[in-house]
């Protein structure tokens, strides 16, 4: 089931389009890829969708509403939830007590009943686990290495039990390790029926786990396909390489 339509979505900054008729969708069960070279217009799509930039042109739907003039948190209340390539923890808060904080916030305004009927501090437990954050849990956030603040992002995201989860880098920082680990997490939210919307610069993270990739050139999107036709598509060999070959 198509979860998320984003359709002929342009965002123009004064005389600079960073965005050109992009569409994409993002199915419930699925991982979707978003990339492209650095610039693309990746992150500010990333905005629209979520409500922190309002499109010039285009329209977000979600579950079949169109959302495009909602404010971003009735979004998140409706079960959108993000993490953003600038890491964006309570600095001062412990691992676990940044997790908590979503998980009380979740239990308190979410329009929708969750799948899970615990207390937010079992909630919190539960995903500081699932993530892989225990030995961190009562470690101030500031003090965490980059890539465990990543999965803390991550935690605080699935916190707020979202149906859409939109993922921004979220691999930067974590080890060859941690990233396969990271990789089999993302199919099983997936499998839970999320649907996952990923920006990444690991290529073979994308190539792994995305059942559809979406490429993002100068704001236009170049194209679309499985894995397997993405890598084997000229015009991003191209956008890549600055060469077909």
């Amino acid at each position: 089931m198509t979860l998320l339509e984003a359709v002929d979505v342009t965002v123009r900054f004064g005389g600079v389009t960073a965005v050109r008729g992009a569409s994409l969708d993002a199915a419930a069960g699925h991982v979707t890829g978003l990339i492209g070279p650095n610039g693309a217009g990746k992150t500010t799509l990333f905005n629209v969708i979520t409500g922190l930039q309002r499109p010039t042109r285009g329209t977000v739907r979600f579950s079949n509403e169109d959302i495009t003039r909602r404010a971003t948190h009735e979004r998140a209340r409706r079960g959108i939830a993000r993490t953003f390539q600038r890491l964006e923890a309570f600095g001062s808060l412990s691992v676990r007590e940044n997790v908590l904080v979503a998980a009380e916030i979740h239990r308190r305004h979410a329009l929708r009943r969750s799948r899970h009927h615990q207390t937010p501090a079992l909630v919190a437990d539960r995903l500081i686990e699932r993530v892989g954050l225990d030995r961190y849990a009562d470690r101030p956030a500031d003090t965490v290495p980059t890539g465990i603040a990543r999965l803390l992002e991550l935690a605080r995201a699935l916190a707020l039990d979202p149906q859409l989860l939109l993922l921004d880098e979220p691999s930067s920082g974590l080890s060859t390790a941690e990233t396969e680990s990271f990789g089999e997490l993302l199919r099983e939210l997936a499998g839970e029926g999320r649907a996952v919307l990923i920006v990444e610069h690991d290529m073979e993270l994308i190539m792994r786990v995305c059942d559809r990739v979406n490429v993002l050139n100068f704001g236009t999107v170049i194209a679309s396909g499985t894995p397997t036709e993405v890598r084997a598509d000229a015009d991003v060999r191209h956008a890549y390489l600055g060469t077909a070959e």
